[in-house]
């Protein structure tokens, strides 16, 4: 019966209410199901009769055609039978029968069961008779339309009449076929019959009501439309379909007093029940109250008639039309909220079908607003609490009483490199082997019912990597004071850890300053002497002056490398003007060509763009381009290479690219250059590329090293036009 339900929903409803007997036999002749007029015919109930033989209420002398006849519906050599049985009632009472039975098949033609009509011949009475036949015709509605239909020419010329039109009207086909359809609308009060006959009457498409009378006399009122006859886009003719409303019209009162008690219910519930049907392209509501609609400010009167549109806002209206929709096509339990004027409101749609299509929605709406206000304040104390968790950068996770992971943020995830997944139910694989005691005591602790905070020690990442973290964990109880679980937190001090040891390194920093500056002011104090004697004898020494004017430049560059080498020691402001990088580079190169020519190295300067002028330390980008040349000198055994290639990355950024042909760096090695103390040079200190690197960040730029072991090394500096010098305490 579910089946039929949803494929035939119309028929499934005339099956359990028609006051003729119906019941699904199965094809090995069994009873599936009866509908309650047959059981009230019988006297059994379903559940006596279900899976017994459709022979067992029958006389057993009555019982040699049924089978017979079955098997001539499945063979296919008829199509229906009815015969006239005689069976015994549960009471016992002997009932004489109309009993007719067709075989039902599925849209792949095989059968499905039998159908069974059952009517009881020994009450007739007019009116179920009248029933029976209207049953009847509702039974051929597969093969014979049960609406009224003329055909007729454009002007009223009957051409053909339907058996069912015969029967509303009372005239045969042959009294009709050929005759004007006005002497068949003659009305009670009709001034001039031939008015109905237009046109614009025959081809009118809306719905429209005449009363006329019928062979027998007596006045009916039929329902019309016409439809038109097209062919090849030529309006030839007029299909009238009538049907016969008398009785509902004299049942319309009737059917207001029902609906009146209908809407007195309805409107007593606390929520609200509404109709709506679609007419004319909209949703008109047919049906609404209760006291959900009062609540929002309504009436029945303002709904009753009116679309979504007339009803609610704009913005509501769209929204509920597509849910609206959905419903009148067809889908079941369509369902939406909606809040207006504080309310928020559950509506479930469900459509009625019949004959196969929606002819009306039913709608059920709850008040939800105490429910969805719990909901929400429930959801945002969730979505803080879990904001709260996952945004947090301290890795927090939840263990159970096994201490076996119930859940873990994303910061967890990040720290240690587990994902949730695999974790989930595990114990936590953090922690190294030699601190396996050291787990066993937290959980002592932690079951005791104790909190650990703070706790610095080392855990393992999944990579095998150790690291250093701050743990606090503590213990989840419930309002009874139980424990059901534990919670830890965990910050990774990795990097504290780094900073402390970068402390260390710069108190070795500052030693060498001071060991530099000792030595610095020991060679410059002597030089100075010097440089005071040459000028004297520069005096007395004629023809001999392009020696002294050698020894006091060379002095002199002493003197500025000696100064350079004192800004270990004793840092100075950066004195920050606009310069010309050209003229720096071109003043290193020449500074150095001397010291590059005795080692059989060649220098080389390009520029490949125009490079503007910007704002920067002038002395000390000297001193770092210095740094990086003379590395590469030493860096080169013979016959070496050098070149120097200035360029524009992008708008704002030059690159300064240094590259030579020596021997190389080892990759492993690259890493840690420009740390205090670390160097390849046999005899050097480190010092020098770590001053370059922090000259590079003073001006806000990078610096970036790239070697391979006999081939060379590229050492490219960014630095940007637009920059804000750093104090050179830095550089201390």
């Amino acid at each position: 019966m579910d089946m039929l339900s949803r494929t035939e929903p119309s028929f499934a409803t005339v099956f359990e209410f028609t006051t003729m007997g119906m019941a699904i036999i199965s094809l090995n002749g069994q009873w599936m199901k009866m509908n309650n007029s047959l059981i009230a015919i019988t006297g059994y109930s379903e559940e006596e009769l279900v899976n017994t033989d459709i022979t067992t209420i029958f006389l057993p002398e009555e019982n040699d055609k049924l089978p017979g006849h079955l098997e001539q519906l499945l063979s296919g050599d008829l199509r229906y039978f009815q015969i006239e049985q005689r069976l015994k009632s549960k009471e016992g009472v002997i009932k004489r029968v109309e009993c007719g039975i067709s075989l039902i098949r599925n849209s792949d033609n095989e059968p499905l069961y039998y159908m069974a009509q059952m009517k009881d011949l020994s009450i007739k009475s007019e009116m179920e008779l009248k029933l029976a036949e209207s049953e009847q015709r509702y039974n051929s509605l597969i093969e014979h339309n049960p609406a009224g239909i003329i055909t007729s020419d454009l002007n009223g010329v009957i051409i053909s009449v339907n058996p069912a039109m015969e029967r509303i009207l009372g005239y045969s086909k042959t009294d009709m076929v050929g005759r004007s359809i006005h002497q068949f609308w003659e009305q009670e009060k009709q001034e001039d019959p031939s008015e109905y006959l237009t046109d614009s009457v025959l081809l009118q498409t809306d719905n429209y009501m005449l009363r006329v009378t019928h062979k027998s006399g007596g006045m009916i009122e039929l329902g019309l439309k016409n439809v038109p006859i097209i062919v090849n886009g030529i309006t030839e003719g007029v299909y009238i379909i009538a049907r016969d409303i008398t009785q509902h019209n004299k049942d319309r009162e009737s059917l207001r007093v029902a609906q009146q008690d209908l809407h007195d219910t309805v409107r007593r519930q606390q929520g609200m029940t509404m109709k709506f049907r679609q007419m004319q392209g909209k949703f008109i509501h047919t049906l609404c109250d209760g006291e959900l609609l009062y609540r929002l400010g309504y009436k029945p009167s303002h709904i009753l008639g009116n679309g979504l549109y007339e009803i609610w806002p704009f913005y509501m209206a769209v929204n509920i039309d597509k849910y609206y929709r959905r419903a009148w096509s067809g889908e079941e339990n369509v369902m939406y909220e909606a809040t207006f004027r504080g309310i928020t409101y559950l509506t479930s749609l469900r459509p009625i079908f019949e004959n196969g299509r929606v002819i009306e929605v039913i709608g059920s709406c709850v008040d939800i607003t105490e429910r969805k206000q719990m909901e929400t304040e429930l959801r945002e104390t969730k979505e803080l609490l879990e904001s709260f968790i996952n945004n947090t950068t301290d890795a927090i996770c939840v263990l159970d009483q096994r201490f076996k992971v119930i859940s873990v943020n994303s910061a967890y995830e990040k720290v240690f490199g587990w994902n949730q997944d695999e974790l989930l139910n595990q114990l936590l694989p953090i922690y190294p082997d030699f601190l396996e005691e050291h787990r066993i005591e937290i959980h002592d602790i932690l079951k005791a019912g104790n909190q650990i905070s703070g706790l610095e020690t080392v855990r393992v990442r999944k990579d095998g990597q150790l690291i250093h973290v701050s743990v606090t964990k503590t213990p989840i109880k419930n309002e009874k004071g139980e424990i059901i679980g534990f919670a830890g937190i965990t910050r990774d001090i990795t990097e504290r850890k780094r900073t402390e040891e970068l402390l260390r390194k710069s108190d070795k920093l500052s030693v060498a300053g001071q060991l530099a500056a000792g030595l610095a002011h020991e060679i410059r104090n002597p030089l100075t002497s010097l440089r005071g004697f040459l000028q004297l004898l520069q005096n007395d020494m004629k023809g001999k002056q392009h020696y002294f004017d050698i020894m006091l430049s060379e002095l002199d560059r002493i003197n500025f490398i000696v100064s350079e080498f004192l800004v270990i020691a004793k840092p100075e402001a950066i004195q920050y003007k606009k310069s010309d990088l050209i003229n720096i580079l071109q003043t290193v190169i020449a500074l150095l060509d001397t010291q590059a020519n005795l080692c059989n190295v060649q220098l080389l300067l390009e520029f490949e763009s125009d490079i503007p002028e910007f704002i920067c330390s002038e002395m000390h980008l000297k001193q770092l381009f210095i740094n990086l040349v003379k590395n590469a000198i030493e860096a080169i055994t013979k016959d070496g290479q050098i070149k120097i290639t200035v360029s524009m990355q992008g708008s704002g950024m030059i690159r300064v690219r240094t590259q030579d042909n020596g021997c190389g760096i080892p990759e492993e090695r690259v890493k840690q250059l420009g740390e205090p103390f670390y160097t390849t040079k046999e005899k050097g200190t480190g010092l020098g590329l770590m001053m370059c690197f922090k000259i590079v960040e003073a001006h806000k730029g990078t610096m970036s090293i790239q070697s391979q072991i006999g081939v060379g090394t590229i050492i490219d500096v960014f630095l940007p036009t637009q920059t804000i010098g750093k104090d050179m305490s830095e550089f201390e």
